[in-house]
């Protein structure tokens, strides 16, 4: 039997379904990858699945592997994976989200029954469609947990600062000495309250911004940083602060922002503790 082989449709389908599971992946991994890569990537994969799919003298199990391999050359393109354990939970997402578009893709064929109703556009615009309403979904259910405004305690020896913070996915500023996430907070919050020039506390911590590629921000080390959140109060000891010259909000609802990496416990060489402050906590 043989068979017509669209190259063009079928690189278009691979793309388009290559750039939906990398982007659900991101989004599971929480990854701050760009989306520049994450086109490249796709482009790249789809570009190897057509290749392997027409090689001519490889057999069905050969076909497989090389598959297989394709699909890991495609997350180490989109994504910076530095060990082992990041690249095993970036395999299992991976195949995960593909499993997921799969099932709702396998929906609409059983819904519309299995007639060839859809060509490879169509079939392209259903991938992307699904993929684009999971992400939505996600994307809120993350600003919905991640971005709320909580009171904040710092201690520095005997002194204790009570401050109003925003939890912000977008904060992903890291020492890149100790590795540990870093927080903003407002200057003028912490001046004459806290010491803020002893020398063994101090750091400078590169970031970008609009406006200024390369930038550096003075950051200090306190003893601990406490947050309610959920029920819990977390306990973060030896804490870094960015030191920020002005404002953090305009309309002055809160004075600093928390990483959202101090609730991942034991994250970076942070020693963060749990206790349950909820009266009727089971």
């Amino acid at each position: 039997m043989r068979y017509v082989v669209y190259i063009d449709r079928l690189f278009l389908l691979q793309f388009v379904q290559s750039c939906i599971l990398l982007l659900l992946t991101r989004a599971f991994l929480h990854s701050a990858a760009a989306l520049k890569r994450i086109v490249f990537a796709s482009a790249a994969g789809a570009l190897l699945f057509c290749m392997i799919l027409l090689l001519p003298d490889a057999g069905r199990r050969m076909k497989i592997l090389l598959f297989a391999c394709s699909s890991l050359v495609t997350l180490g393109m989109a994504f910076r994976i530095r060990t082992l354990q990041h690249f095993c939970k970036a395999v299992i997402l991976y195949h995960g989200a593909a499993f997921l578009l799969a099932g709702a893709l396998n929906a609409l064929y059983g819904a519309f029954g299995r007639a060839p109703f859809m060509d490879t556009i169509q079939a392209s615009a259903c991938a992307a469609a699904i993929g684009v309403t999971v992400l939505c979904v996600l994307r809120w259910e993350k600003i919905k947990r991640e971005e709320i405004v909580i009171t904040v305690i710092l201690e520095e020896g005997s002194v204790q600062v009570t401050l109003k913070a925003l939890i912000d996915s977008g904060n992903s500023l890291y020492d890149p000495i100790s590795g540990k996430p870093v927080c903003v907070v407002e200057r003028e919050a912490l001046e004459g309250k806290i010491p803020l020039d002893i020398p063994e506390k101090f750091r400078l911590i590169p970031y970008h911004s609009i406006g200024k590629k390369h930038g550096m921000m003075q950051a200090v080390e306190i003893e601990k940083l406490k947050v309610k959140k959920d029920g819990q109060e977390l306990i973060v000891e030896k804490a870094l602060l960015g030191l920020y010259e002005n404002k953090v909000t305009a309309h002055g609802g809160y004075q600093m922002i928390l990483h959202p990496a101090l609730f991942e416990n034991r994250r970076n060489g942070h020693d963060i503790k749990s206790r349950n402050t909820r009266k009727n906590a089971v």
